[in-house]
C-alpha cells in the first residue's frame, strides 16, 4: 500500500505546539519513590506493575508497534527528567503504564476490542481492566485510588489529542509528549543524543508504513469509530466506499 504523506504530515503537525500545562498538582512524593532500572539510557520507574505492562505491550504488539510504545515511554520520561515542575506533578508508574498500553486499540483481533468504540477507548478500558486485574491479585489496589485509574484512562483516550491532553493533568500531558517527540524529533529539553540512544534501543523498523496500515484496517473493519476524528482522514484515503457523510456533527447540525 503506496504511504500517502500528506495524511501523515497533518498528524505530524498537531504535535508540533506544546502549550503550558493546564493543571500541576503535585503528587505525594511516596508515589514516586519506587525501584528504577535504566532502559535504552533512561532511568525509568521499576515497579511489578510496569513490568506487567510492557509484558502486556509486547504479546499484543507488532514489532514496530512494541517499539514505538517503548519510545513513547522513554522519551516521557525523558521530558520528565528535564523538568522540576514536571518531577513533582507526574505520576510515574500512571505516565509508564498510560505509554506503553496507549496503542492497544489499534490490536483489532484482541478480545478486549469492541465492534463501535474509538480504538483510543478500546485502550484505555483494556488498560484500566489490565490494573485492576493485577491489583486484585496482590496488595497494590490501596495504591491505586480511582484518581489515579482515571489518570490512566485519560492518559491512554487522549494520547493523540493533544489539542485537550496537554491541558490535562501533568501524568496525562507526558504521555502526549512522548508520543510527539516519537512523530517529530526532540523537544521539550530531550537531546539529541538521547533520542538517539532510545531509537537505538528500540529502531522505528517499518513504523509509520506500519501505523498507516493498522490505520486503513480502523476505518474499514470499524468505520463508524473513525467519524469526525482525525483518523477519518486514512479513511476517506484508503477505504473504498468509506464516507462519514451523514454521521458527522457537521451533518446533525446542519442537516445536510
Amino acid at each position: 500500500m503506496e504511504l500517502k504523506l500528506t495524511w501523515i504530515i497533518r498528524v505530524l503537525m498537531a504535535f508540533r505546539a506544546y502549550p503550558s500545562l493546564g493543571f500541576q498538582h503535585v503528587v505525594p512524593q511516596s508515589i514516586n519513590q519506587k525501584p528504577t532500572r535504566v532502559i535504552g539510557n533512561v532511568t525509568v520507574i521499576d515497579t511489578p506493575l510496569v513490568r506487567a505492562a510492557q509484558a502486556m505491550a509486547r504479546q499484543y504488539s507488532d514489532d514496530f508497534l512494541f517499539n514505538h510504545v517503548m519510545r513513547t515511554w522513554l522519551f516521557g520520561a525523558l521530558v520528565v527528567s528535564h523538568n522540576t515542575t514536571l518531577q513533582q506533578t507526574v505520576d510515574l508508574e500512571v505516565h509508564a503504564i498510560g505509554a506503553m498500553l496507549h496503542d492497544l486499540g489499534l490490536v483489532l483481533n484482541a478480545s478486549f476490542i469492541s465492534p463501535d468504540r474509538r480504538f483510543e477507548v478500546d485502550g484505555a478500558f483494556a488498560a484500566t481492566d489490565f490494573v485492576e486485574g493485577q491489583i486484585a491479585q496482590d496488595d497494590a489496589g490501596s495504591a491505586w485510588d480511582a484518581h489515579r485509574l482515571q489518570l490512566l484512562w485519560d492518559s491512554v483516550v487522549l494520547s493523540s489529542e493533544a489539542k485537550i491532553s496537554l491541558y490535562k493533568e501533568a501524568t496525562v500531558a507526558s504521555v502526549t509528549y512522548g508520543v510527539g517527540i516519537d512523530l517529530t524529533g526532540p523537544d521539550n529539553g530531550v537531546t539529541s543524543a538521547e533520542y538517539d540512544n532510545v531509537v537505538a534501543a528500540f529502531p522505528k523498523l517499518n513504523f509509520l508504513p506500519g501505523v498507516n496500515q493498522s490505520l486503513v484496517a480502523l476505518c474499514a473493519t470499524k468505520p463508524a469509530s473513525t467519524y469526525d476524528s482525525w483518523q477519518q482522514a486514512f479513511g476517506l484515503a484508503f477505504v473504498p466506499n468509506y464516507s462519514p457523510v451523514g454521521y458527522r456533527i457537521f451533518d446533525i447540525i446542519t442537516g445536510l
